[in-house]
């Protein structure tokens, strides 16, 4: 039956530092948040006494980014980030569990000449110290050109190519009282989408903001 217990919290917090980068005309930022998870499960011994197990979860995630605009018409950005995760039980020392993730990603944006707009990411994750079968290593590439059209650029025609090298999976673990589960998630895999954007904003498609409508078609 459900019974109400003290000591149940959790904590949360995050900073984040950004600063110019003059000589390679960015800035980078660091950031990390962190979240301490304690939680009680109520068990029962050989002898039907009740006894306490305290879980404990620390999850800690650094990041560092790196935007710069080398010209006025190139966007170059990048990224590492880190995640760290710790559970400790003190009962059942045997699930006791670690964990890290680690994504890098890469952004590039180029303004073509006569209104073309060419854009890619590349993001690589890997997952380690998870149960066998799920420590995978994830390329995910993304890749896109449009065009802008009609009076004050108002529209933009756009051909993407949605993961490039046909690897894309989800891999995600999560703690929880009773037990650890390791998920494998059969994503979507490469396709290609043309969207058209037409913008009812006389500023155009640069200043439209939410303004505009979007028709999709495939």
């Amino acid at each position: 039956m459900p019974l109400n217990v003290n000591g149940v919290y959790t904590m949360n917090g995050n900073i984040s530092w950004g600063f110019p980068v003059r000589f390679l005309k960015g800035s980078i930022n660091i950031s990390s948040g962190i979240n301490y998870y304690k939680s009680k499960q109520l068990n029962s011994n050989a002898t039907n006494a009740i006894e306490t197990n305290n879980i404990h979860t620390v999850t800690l995630g650094p990041d560092v980014r790196l935007d710069m605009n080398p010209t006025e018409k190139i966007n170059l950005s990048l990224s590492a980030g880190l995640n760290y995760s710790r559970s400790k039980y003190s009962l059942q020392a045997t699930r006791n569990s670690k964990y890290f993730n680690q994504d890098y990603s890469a952004d590039i944006g180029w303004q073509l000449p006569k209104g073309f707009f060419f854009a890619t990411e590349f993001n690589y994750s890997i997952n380690s110290q998870h149960a066998a079968g799920f420590n995978a290593k994830v390329p995910l590439w993304n890749a896109s050109i449009s065009k802008q059209v009609l009076h004050y650029n108002r529209g933009e025609l756009k051909l993407s190519v949605k993961d490039l090298l046909d690897q894309n999976i989800g891999i995600s673990r999560s703690t929880n009282q009773n037990y650890i589960e390791d998920s494998r998630v059969n994503s979507l895999r490469r396709f290609f989408l043309v969207s058209f954007t037409y913008s009812l904003s006389k500023t155009g498609l640069n200043n439209a903001g939410n303004g505009g409508a979007r028709i999709i078609m495939r």
